[in-house]
């Protein structure tokens, strides 16, 4: 049922109780007008009757009286009531009283309630009528206002149906009902935002899809460039092995250049499967796992890393570790490709509740972005990792070096916060 007929409901209610109330009241003061009447008639005619009036006079005066009735002989035995029952409860037949004028005549009289009954029956007719008729004017400009100020509503209906497929441009109108004009508010502060995170999951698509697309170009020069070119000098070797068969010692030197090109491949494949998955995360443990990467990264690059490891006893989370060895891989990237710095400060700590890995270069620094919309992608991907950690990720950068630092839960959790600031 909607508001526009519960209201009607309502108000019928309401002015039915008020008005079987108003007509109950109405009729226990009419019985007791009747009554107070009819005695009333009674006195007055036993005075006429004590004022020395003629007979004929009197009984004139007694018949044209519309409370009393004179009974004459051929009325004299009782009669039964007529009229209904609510009459009968109003207006109940009063008992004869006899009058003696003064000349000894007597009359015998009735108070006739039946007339007070038919000005009552009039009265509540009337206020029957004006009763309906300010009811009917009442629903029409209820009905009429709750349809105006409700059709808002109706707009944030469509326009929740809306959402539900996928459109977030129907915006509601304002009112002038403030309970309704802060729902509408909060609706088009909603829609606003859907639609920004609709742009922003947009944007994210392509980045992401931009991200694979480098993850792919980088894998295939890897696979060409590296493992490409020393497979294919195997190849030629063996052919060589195959021209020089009776040349022991041209056999032995392609033997021991194919076996350094096997290892070549050996641990180029090693390094490839370590990039796209740290499996060894699940045997070594965090710790271990991020002390190898650093040690193979400080040999390629020759820059001097510091690791303070504090958190060997923590328990292995597989899900947990993977994000932030990928965090911390991505930070050494960045470090390699833009930082140009000299040294490199590492920590991992824990205590009951958190783990915090923080690492420190003295390289150039960087501008930091206004917001995570325009963050590059190996920031966005830091970011986005420590979302799935439910953790903090923090930058703090400046031409004298750059600081990262992720806090993150030993447990996961659903809750993610990104903050970056100037030092």
């Amino acid at each position: 049922m909607n508001a526009s007929n519960k209201v009607t409901l309502t108000i019928i209610f309401i002015f039915t109780a008020v008005f079987s109330v108003l007509a109950v009241a109405m009729f226990y003061q009419a019985r007791s007008d009747i009554t107070r009447e009819g005695q009333g008639a009674l006195q007055l005619a036993q005075t006429l009757a004590e004022a020395n009036l003629d007979t004929t006079t009197l009984k004139q005066v007694l018949q044209n009286s519309r409370h009393l009735s004179v009974i004459t002989g051929q009325e004299s035995r009782e009669v039964e009531p007529t009229g209904g029952f609510l009459e009968q409860w109003l207006a109940p037949q009063s008992p004869v009283t006899v009058i003696t004028s003064a000349s000894g005549q007597q009359f015998r009289v009735r108070a006739n309630s039946g007339a007070e009954f038919d000005e009552i029956t009039a009265t509540v007719s009337n206020v029957l009528f004006i009763f309906v008729l300010a009811l009917l004017l009442t629903l029409f400009t209820l009905r009429y206002a709750v349809n105006t100020r409700l059709k808002p509503l109706a707009e944030l209906c469509r326009g929740l149906d809306s959402i539900q497929s996928g459109q977030f441009t129907l915006s509601a109108a304002s009112t002038d009902i403030a309970e309704i004009h802060t729902l509408i508010e909060h609706y088009n502060n909603l829609i606003s935002s859907l639609a920004s995170k609709e742009t922003q999951v947009a944007t994210l698509r392509q980045r992401l899809s931009a991200l694979q697309e480098n993850e792919r170009r980088l894998l295939a020069r890897e696979l060409h460039d590296n493992l490409g070119q020393l497979i294919t000098g195997i190849t030629v070797q063996t052919y060589m092995l195959e021209q020089q068969k009776h040349n022991p010692d041209f056999i032995v030197k392609a033997c021991a250049t194919i076996q350094q090109q096997c290892d070549a491949v050996h641990q180029g494949m090693k390094d490839l499967t370590n990039q796209l998955y740290p499996v060894f995360l699940g045997k070594l443990g965090l710790t271990t796992s991020i002390a190898q990467m650093i040690q193979t990264w400080q040999d390629i690059h020759q820059i001097e890393v510091s690791w303070l490891p504090d958190a060997a006893t923590i328990a292995t989370n597989l899900n947990r570790d993977t994000q932030v060895y990928r965090i911390t891989q991505e930070i050494f990237n960045n470090i390699a490709k833009h930082a140009k710095a000299t040294e490199v400060t590492v920590s991992l700590t824990a205590n009951d509740d958190d783990l915090t890995l923080q690492v420190t270069d003295n390289g150039r620094g960087f501008v930091l972005p206004d917001n995570t919309q325009t963050a590059g992608l190996g920031l966005e991907s830091m970011q986005e990792r420590a979302s799935l950690l439910g953790g903090h990720l923090n930058v703090r950068t400046n031409s004298s070096g750059t600081t990262v630092t992720l806090v993150a839960p030993l447990a996961l959790q659903d809750k993610h916060h990104y903050e970056y600031s100037n030092r």
